[in-house]
């Protein structure tokens, strides 16, 4: 019975977390009980130092409370977002919870200082977007006050929290981790573009407090006594929430505006971020007139003239991507072509907070092609091309075998071709060359020197380190509370199994097994001659079915509780054979991993 989860994807079970950032966690369940939250262990990278640009960006992110305006203050440099707080007349308003437990902790004694001296507990919480480093703090924020707050979020946030239960957890925790630099040591690392350092990883636990309000489009609400507009968002993400007051005329603009150029494509990937609904809603908000602007990344802007220029200018370089992007296309232009070309105009690519410290123009004008037309370029080689392995070894025939494809590739490090030598080691290591990961690892510490965008800097940093053997590793949600745990609806666990279904062992099957909550909807997995798929309610034609509550099957599926003490306990049944069961997950892979 160990086998059962076997319990969520054979006998090392799995569930995957992904968050908006893209940071997650990722069980791998074996017979030696919960994973325990280990040390940070930080790859041996080396010594490549950062563009100029990239460490003056610093400056911005240096921890700090400050207050802009009276009454409202911003936690700067706790974590990857700022925090901030409302002293409104009956109580404070909390905008958004940094990304995990250990963030959280780190602002806490300071919220609790606001507490002690206004003497008002948070009455109401607003989360501005889904995103990790704005919701996985909220419960420890909330811990030790008696008053219980209203939660405030856009109608599609929780869902889309929800999603951290996914299927494609396991490649985008690792391009997050890239992306954020989390394991490279403090000598190679600088920031994040947009905060100083993601304090999330593998083993740090997250506490998500549900929405108990939510906002369709638009609403005008009073909290504690203060009058706030809320507005539906859309751009960074698809549920972003900008929040205006009215009295004190202090807009925050969620994660739609930071002093950087704009990340219209996350190199950790998220479906598309489309700009003209971003633009959009740059526009509605540079119309409000505010005269104060807090965004949750990088510091307050002052000054109605001031914010109406960088909204207007940050709208007008998103618009500029789309527009010009889309001119390419129409002329024929392929998605590397477009990149190649495309340059902001020397007032906007000039503004200090258009720089691309964050996202990347080239990376934007490619998603906009990929978000309008799909992956086809639009050249008919890219139809049926031979496939990466036959790429590499027709390369290497090209060049005259291995030994002449790896000296050219030291020939064009030397050359200070970087990108090249990247690409010929890839090759080679695609045909098993022993010399291709020191080749690879030289090229991207290179490239890495020479990069401003963190997110792309940290990524060839990182994926350096694991050419030289460095191996990221798995999160576990061990250290995450049963309310975060429990929040999660059940279809999320049951529906990884599907997508992770063995296919060739099932190819000739056709069956099914219940799965009944006491507590909650029924349902039954079916597999179907190499599909699986998750079906409302008990199908009548089940081999079995397993019943227990939500919570039990939950703590069972991240090892929290043994299952054959759950069954010994009562808190389990099975009806037909314990065999049938374990048979039947036993056609379940764990999600597979990046090689």
């Amino acid at each position: 019975m160990k086998a059962f989860l076997a319990g969520a994807a054979t006998a090392t079970a799995t569930i995957a977390i992904v968050t908006g950032i893209g940071g997650y966690i990722w069980l791998t369940a074996d017979d030696g009980g919960s994973d325990a939250a280990t040390e940070t262990t930080f790859a041996a990278v080396s010594r490549s130092d950062a563009l100029p640009d990239v460490k003056a960006h610093n400056k911005i992110f240096e921890k700090r409370i400050e207050e802009p305006i009276p009454g409202v203050h911003v936690a700067i440099g706790y974590g990857l977002a700022n925090v901030v707080v409302i002293d409104a007349p009956e109580g404070l308003i909390l905008v958004d919870t940094l990304e995990s437990i250990r963030a959280a902790e780190g602002l806490l004694p300071w919220l609790n200082s606001m507490r002690e001296t206004t003497g008002k507990p948070v009455t109401d919480v607003i989360y501005t977007h889904n995103h990790a480093d704005h919701v996985f703090g909220a419960g420890v924020l909330l811990d030790g006050q008696d008053h219980v707050p209203r939660i405030w979020a856009q109608a599609e946030t929780e869902a889309r929290v929800n999603e951290v239960v996914g299927i494609l957890s396991p490649i985008t925790f690792k391009r997050a981790m890239r992306m954020f630099g989390t394991y490279l040591p403090d000598e190679n690392f600088e920031n994040n573009g947009i905060g100083p350092r993601l304090l999330s990883n593998h083993s740090d636990g997250f506490d998500f407090i549900p929405p108990t309000d939510v906002i369709d489009d638009y609403a005008e609400v009073t909290m504690a006594g203060e009058s706030l507009i809320l507005m539906h968002a859309p751009g960074e993400t698809g549920d972003q929430l900008a929040i205006y007051l009215p009295d004190r005329s202090l807009l925050l603009p969620a994660d739609n505006y930071y002093h950087a150029f704009p990340n219209l494509y996350t190199v950790r990937g998220t479906p598309y971020r489309d700009p003209r609904k971003w633009a959009d809603s740059l526009d509605m908000m540079s119309r409000l007139g505010a005269e104060t602007m807090i965004p949750h990344h990088s510091q307050p802007v002052l000054g109605g003239d001031e914010i109406h220029k960088r909204l207007t200018d940050y709208r007008d370089a998103i618009q500029f991507v789309y527009d010009e992007t889309i001119r390419m296309i129409n002329a024929g232009l392929t998605p590397d072509e477009i990149a190649e070309q495309i340059k902001l105009p020397p007032h906007l690519a000039n503004a200090p907070y258009l720089k691309e410290l964050y996202g990347r123009v080239d990376f934007a004008a490619k998603a906009v092609f990929s978000g309008t037309l799909g992956w086809f370029s639009g050249d008919p080689a890219d139809l049926r091309p031979p496939t990466p392995d036959q790429q590499a070894q027709l390369m290497a025939d090209l060049a005259g075998g291995p030994d002449a494809l790896f000296a050219a590739g030291e020939a064009s490090l030397a050359n200070g071709d970087a990108g090249w030598a990247l690409i010929l080691g890839s090759q080679l290591q695609r045909l098993g060359d022993g010399r291709a990961a020191a080749l690879r690892a030289a090229a991207m510490r290179e490239l890495a020197a020479r990069e401003t965008a963190s997110s792309v800097r940290n990524y060839f940093l990182t994926s350096a380190a694991e050419a030289d053997g460095f191996v990221l590793p798995l999160a576990s949600i061990s250290a995450s509370p049963d309310r975060m745990l429990n929040g999660i609806p059940i279809d999320r666990f049951l529906g990884i199994l599907t997508t992770n279904v063995d296919a060739p062992a099932v190819v000739d099957k056709s069956l099914s097994y219940g799965f009944e909550f006491t507590d909650a909807q029924n349902y039954t997995i079916r597999i179907n001659r190499g599909v699986a798929y998750l079906e409302d309610g008990l199908a009548d034609d089940n081999v079995g079915r397993l019943t227990t509550t939500t919570d039990v099957f939950r703590a069972i599926a991240v090892q929290r509780r043994n299952p054959a003490k759950v069954l010994v306990a009562g808190d389990m049944q099975v009806t037909g054979s314990i065999a049938g069961l374990t048979t039947f997950l036993g056609y379940f892979n764990p999600p597979l991993q990046e090689n």
